[in-house]
């Protein structure tokens, strides 16, 4: 055999086998999360009894309920999934169905921005905006779970709002096209044709939604910050929760991780509370992993009636509601003979016949998606112009450290937050790039890639949190990376958990843009001799550079949102030089720690911060969304506005001085 063939044989033995290497990472990484997690939840259950967590509703000083904090954050998730799936549904149905291409790609880039705003600025603006709508007009405190609700329904929104387009965008046109054809108006098509076909989809993207709105730990504990014990003897009714600050499950180990009074005690606790918290989102990822099979639908009819019965729930009132409406309206519904089949049909026909309910039916569907769409559009600019104007106020007051780089300053905290964005691109892309090749290029055993897909979806599911404690126990108390050692905290032990954070989304966004290279480059590369390796070095990766930039611009968008695995590890204090093996804050844990802060200068601070990120969250979705996937159209304008510059200089030139120049006398 030939050298040079037997060669490239074996470094494409040794690439394909190091990036399977590479991929089992991802599997360690998750049981080092499970193995430390439960560790050190054991101490807790140790310290504090199993049946003073798990067996009682009360939270005091002998007695730590976690159903008690638990259930408020059921009782915010629930109503923040109410509120974002009857907003979200609908914006998506009017972005799919009743805008124009070029308007719905704009309006999915607006929404897009909002998903990149960090929870910490939802957290900000619900306070004192936000707040102010509660405390002027309805008399409620800005810090109630109410406004927490509310808040955390427009942090999951954009999520829905996306992953019901993408659902949509995937069903046939001619489910569309047909019902319309044979009468039906386009809005009863798009009902009870094209979104009753994405029924299943929407139940998973609700268990999304719902999943990561119980994993909102930050901006819960800048809104609640009354003790969960405050439930039983504050709240005289029901009613009455909605107006208390009861702390849920997220907000109270965020607040209480670094408490004034002996948090070496209530660690344990907050390590079995995360770790209680960690089985049931892993058991919501189960059954989303589960049912996302299509053979599994075939295989478990239990989890097919599961779903009729979820949405039956859902629709049971709102169809309840417009059967009375219809039955005072109209006086044939009232003489069916409710015994007789062909009764119905008969009505049935004359209802779907009927022009006049067609059109209430019509008029009120698209009033509804307008109301949403509007609301959501309304809510965004908002929360932008919040932030601007008091951030350009805050910015150039007299009290402003946005300019100077000291401790705890804002200016500081800007560069610490580039750093952070640099060295975590630096070690998470290698790792990323090599899984995504491997999932895309080299895996055929399905049982292997639905392994490594589920401790993808398992990582992504995980809330941010628990990641900050994961980070805290083995970086800083195992291997002690701080120049305090296992006593102290690091940007560097922030950087390593912010690292396994993104791998998830930054896997996927680079499989992504491998899949979308046409298959035909591959098949011609063998044809003409090329390896495996060498096809994915040449061909695939320098064919897929575009998508791959792009992952790297919405990377570094997750970086500036995360706080929780930041404030835990890197600290929420600055030390006076910048370096890795130091504490330091960044933008994100500037807003956090300033909450905490008796300062009279707090707000101005938190303002200051909350500019600064939202200009890099724009210049990410800019990046993103408009100049790379439009960099050809847009360097091509570019040549040509040069070139109008260029000629008109010349104008200028001849016009002034003359096609000889100037001359200058003696």
């Amino acid at each position: 055999m030939n050298s040079n063939i037997r060669f490239k044989i074996r470094n494409n033995s040794i690439f394909k086998n190091g990036v399977a290497s590479i991929s089992l990472f991802l599997g360690l990484i998750f049981f080092l999360l499970i193995a430390f997690i439960t560790l050190y939840a054991i101490q807790g259950f140790i310290d504090y009894g199993f049946d003073n967590i798990l067996l009682t509703g009360k939270f005091n000083d002998v007695e730590k309920s976690f159903w008690l904090p638990f259930s408020i954050t059921l009782l915010t998730s629930l109503i923040a999934l109410i509120i974002a799936m009857f907003f979200g549904v609908r914006t998506a149905i009017f972005i799919k169905y009743r805008m124009n291409e070029k308007y719905s790609k704009w309006a999915r880039i607006i929404f897009e921005t909002l998903s990149g705003i960090p929870s910490v600025m939802f957290g900000l603006f619900a306070i004192n905006s936000f707040g102010w709508l509660f405390n002027e007009l309805l008399g409620i405190n800005s810090r109630s779970i109410l406004n927490a609700s509310i808040m955390l329904s427009f942090m999951v929104l954009p999520t829905i709002i996306s992953m019901t387009l993408n659902a949509l965008n995937s069903v046939d046109d001619n489910l569309l096209s047909n019902p319309i054809a044979l009468g039906n108006t386009k809005t009863r098509s798009i009902y009870k044709v094209c979104k009753k076909s994405i029924n299943s989809n929407i139940l998973i993207i609700a268990i999304i939604a719902f999943s990561r709105a119980i994993g909102e730990s930050m901006a819960m504990s800048m809104i609640l910050q009354a003790g969960p014990n405050t439930l039983s003897t504050s709240v005289n009714g029901f009613f009455d929760i909605f107006t208390s600050g009861t702390q849920s499950l997220g907000a109270f180990i965020s607040t209480n991780m670094f408490s004034d009074s002996n948090p070496e005690k209530i660690r344990p606790l907050l390590y079995t509370f995360g770790f209680i918290l960690l089985i049931l989102v892993m058991l919501l990822n189960i059954f989303i992993t589960i049912y996302s099979h299509r053979k599994n639908k075939t295989k478990h009819p239990r989890v097919a009636k599961f779903i009729n019965d979820f949405h039956y729930g859902l629709t049971y009132i709102p169809y309840k509601i417009c059967y009375f409406i219809e039955y005072i309206s109209s006086s044939k519904i009232r003489k069916i003979d409710n015994s007789s089949i062909e009764s119905k049909i008969e009505y049935a026909k004359s209802r779907n016949n009927s022009y006049k309910l067609s059109s209430v039916y019509s008029i009120w569907k698209v009033f509804l998606e307008i109301l949403s769409i509007t609301i959501c559009t309304a809510f965004l600019f908002w929360i932008f112009g919040d932030i601007l104007v008091n951030g350009f106020i805050a910015l150039f007051s007299d009290g402003s450290t946005s300019w100077i780089i000291t401790k705890n300053s804002v200016g500081q905290s800007f560069f610490i937050t580039l750093l952070i964005i640099i060295v975590t691109m630096i070690i998470a892309f290698p790792i990323s790039l090599c899984i995504a090749i491997y999932l895309s290029e080299y895996v055929k055993n399905e049982r292997i890639k639905n392994t490594i897909t589920f401790f993808i979806d398992s990582i992504s599911a995980t809330p941010s949190i628990l990641f900050g404690m994961f980070g805290m126990l083995f970086f800083i108390n195992t291997l002690g990376l701080s120049i305090g050692g296992k006593q102290g905290n690091s940007l560097i032990a922030g950087v390593l958990t912010l690292s396994i954070v993104i791998l998830p989304t930054f896997i996927r966004t680079l499989e992504q843009a491998f899949k979308s290279v046409p298959n035909e480059l591959r098949l011609n590369s063998y044809a003409l001799g090329n390896t495996k390796f060498e096809t994915i070095r040449k061909i695939v990766i320098p064919t897929a550079f575009k998508g791959i930039v792009t992952s790297l611009v919405l990377c570094i968008g997750r970086i500036l949102s995360e706080t929780a695995p930041l404030y835990l590890t890197a600290g929420l204090s600055s030390s006076w030089q910048i370096a890795l093996d130091r504490p330091g804050t960044t933008l994100t844990i500037q807003i956090y720690a300033q909450e905490f802060n008796p300062s009279t200068n707090r707000l101005n601070t938190q303002y200051e911060a909350a500019i600064l990120t939202l200009f890099l969250v724009l210049l990410t979705v800019i990046l993103g969304y408009v100049i790379i996937p439009n960099w050809k159209e847009i360097k091509e304008k570019i040549i040509v506005l040069s070139m109008r510059i260029k000629n008109l200089c010349l104008k200028i030139y001849n016009r002034f001085f003359g096609k000889k120049g100037i001359i200058i006398y003696a």
